[in-house]
């Protein structure tokens, strides 16, 4: 049944919105991609995104299958986030398999299928394995980057043992899991009575599949263990173990893992013989506007179902919290060390403006590289820093973390008898500038004041990016320098998590970089419903150059999750 009138006309791709409910009585939100016609005779897909995602992230490799004449229904699972019915409080893995199995009941009931292969990502190829386990309408089973083993993936994230303290007897009660708070001890409870916790149970699984069974594996993916994948594959004849070499396991923050997974998942659903190579494979392409037309529909109606509980401020305001690990990671260092360097050297007197500042991080950088210059050259005139943020919180704990190298600046510059830098601190919502700004609207300081201007990681959560940059074109000098960054779309912060923890083993350390992985799947999701816009180094430099600016160079920084660009007036 459709859940609304709209069907969506996309050229030759047609994406109809259904409904279904699952034995539980709650309602499944759906989408059925397909090229219209006579449906039944075509192949069938079964779709289950991620945990902490929606049938949106789904769309690029549908409608991949769609232009090869395949039909694929992906959803979102109930008790989760999306569009179907349930609170993610209630959200059980159990219920993701029962929500597998309400799929292919809907495609059997309306279309008459019988066979379907179910493809499944992370966590969700956990169920859709053991639906296929004991459901013959799936006739094979695809997994990309899946979750083999529950509880060792858990322990490498938390760095405990979860499963283990959970059977001695801890509670937990409602918890942050992975960026979204849910009833941690009836997520445990349901998860091990089920025995989809352990890499037992999934070998057990995957030993009674009667059906051709692949394994796409992430070859970066700190989460899954290769050699327990290769386990899981070994225990049946029919199981294929495909590495995917330069993917992790956000598999879309590699576009060309990507392209090659959705080449060899297509293949795959439509074949039974090796993939034979990306050129030999002559395989259909969907037209990248169509996607795109598709994805702008989607996120906005989850729009309409995705309200956030916090404004702006809030969020901010508590993710700086979580923030502060990442200056002891070494991929966080390289960046900043990068930015720094795109800067150019800091001459005597140099205004810097630190616009969207968060707790600080560049400004030490900042005040570090004037320290060690003071230590070898004497400077005439001070530098000054200017930070702007959001929030009042960003703003007290960057000067708390700039007091103590302006006192040993100080110390310095007594010696010497010139002044220590300048600290200066305004509270902007930069939202506020308009693209045509008024005398009302914009940054608090005269044309062409500054020499330097860093902008970290801050234009992909403004809703009018526009409005800040030029602003940043005003008051920045002729000849001075912009250094601006995004993460890119589809980023994995997993490395980079694994690389601050693995540096730090306070308590106090590990669950800072719990915290800052909990915030960073609320920002995906974000980027999802279209709050948040993350860009390609292209993107990104068109978007810098459309406010006039001249794009110098652009780097990938921060474990290559981060977009760098220079730019002048």
């Amino acid at each position: 049944m459709l859940a609304d009138q709209s069907q969506v006309e996309t050229g030759q791709i047609r994406t109809d919105f259904v409904t279904y409910q699952n034995r539980t009585g709650l309602r499944i939100a759906a989408c059925l991609d397909h090229v219209g016609g006579e449906m039944r005779a075509r192949p069938w897909v079964l779709m289950a995104p991620k945990f902490g995602e929606t049938k949106k992230t789904t769309l690029h490799l549908a409608y991949h299958l769609v232009a090869n004449g395949v039909n694929v229904l992906r959803f979102d699972p109930t008790n989760h986030v999306g569009e179907s019915e349930g609170r993610m409080l209630d959200f059980v893995l159990p219920g993701v398999v029962d929500d597998i199995i309400a799929g292919l009941d809907y495609l059997e009931n309306h279309f008459g299928v019988s066979q379907v292969t179910g493809v499944a990502n992370s966590l969700s190829a956990r169920c859709m394995l053991r639906v296929a386990v004991g459901d013959p309408r799936i006739k094979k089973l695809i997994c990309v980057a899946g979750v083999v083993n529950l509880a060792a993936t858990m322990h490498e994230i938390y760095k405990e043992d979860i499963f283990g303290k959970f059977q001695t007897g801890y509670r937990w009660g409602i918890t942050d899991f992975l960026g979204f708070d849910i009833n941690t001890d009836i997520f445990l409870d349901t998860v091990i009575r089920s025995g989809l916790h352990d890499l037992l149970g999934t070998m057990e699984d995957a030993g009674k599949l009667k059906v051709p069974f692949v394994f796409f594996y992430a070859a970066r993916d700190v989460w899954v263990n290769k050699h327990e994948v290769e386990q899981v594959v070994a225990t049946n004849p029919r199981g294929q173990l495909v590495p995917v070499i330069a993917a992790m396991h956000e598999v879309r923050e590699n576009p060309q893992a990507a392209r090659q997974v959705f080449e060899q998942v297509v293949w795959t659903c439509l074949r039974d013989d090796p993939y034979p190579g990306e050129r030999a494979a002559n395989l259909g392409i969907p037209d990248k506007k169509l996607i795109m037309a598709q994805n702008r529909r989607e996120r906005d109606r989850m729009r309409s179902s995705e309200v956030p509980s916090e404004s702006e401020t809030q969020f901010w305001s508590n993710y700086l919290k979580k923030y502060s690990i990442l200056e002891k990671s070494v991929d966080y260092r390289a960046y900043l060390d990068l930015v720094g360097r795109l800067c150019g050297g800091l001459r005597s007197g140099a205004l810097v403006l630190d616009a969207g500042c968060g707790n600080g991080l560049f400004g030490l950088w900042v005040l570090r590289e004037v320290w060690q210059r003071h230590a070898l050259v004497p400077a005439d005139e001070p530098l000054i820093y200017v930070g702007l943020d959001l929030t009042q919180r960003g703003l007290a704990d960057a000067l708390g973390n700039h007091l103590g190298w302006r006192q040993k600046l100080q110390e310095i510059a007594r010696a010497r008898a010139v002044p220590p830098p300048g600290l200066q601190y305004f509270l902007i919502d930069f939202d506020q500038l308009e693209e045509k700004p008024r005398l009302a609207a914009r940054l608090p300081f005269q044309e062409g004041t500054f020499d330097v201007i860093c902008c970290s990681l801050v234009l992909s959560y403004l809703k009018r990016p526009q409005g800040l940059l030029r602003e940043l074109y005003r008051v920045l000098r002729p000849g001075g320098a912009l250094v601006v960054s995004s993460m890119k779309p589809n980023c994995d912060l997993s490395i980079i998590y694994r690389d601050s923890i693995a540096a730090n083993v306070t308590p106090e350390d590990v669950e800072a970089g719990r915290n800052l992985l909990r915030a960073a799947g609320k920002i995906k999701l974000k980027e999802e419903i279209g709050y948040y816009t993350f860009y390609t180094q292209a993107e990104l430099a068109e978007l810098v150059m459309d406010m006039g600016f001249n794009v110098l160079e652009s780097h990938l920084s921060l474990g290559e999750q981060a977009v760098v660009i220079k730019a002048a007036k």
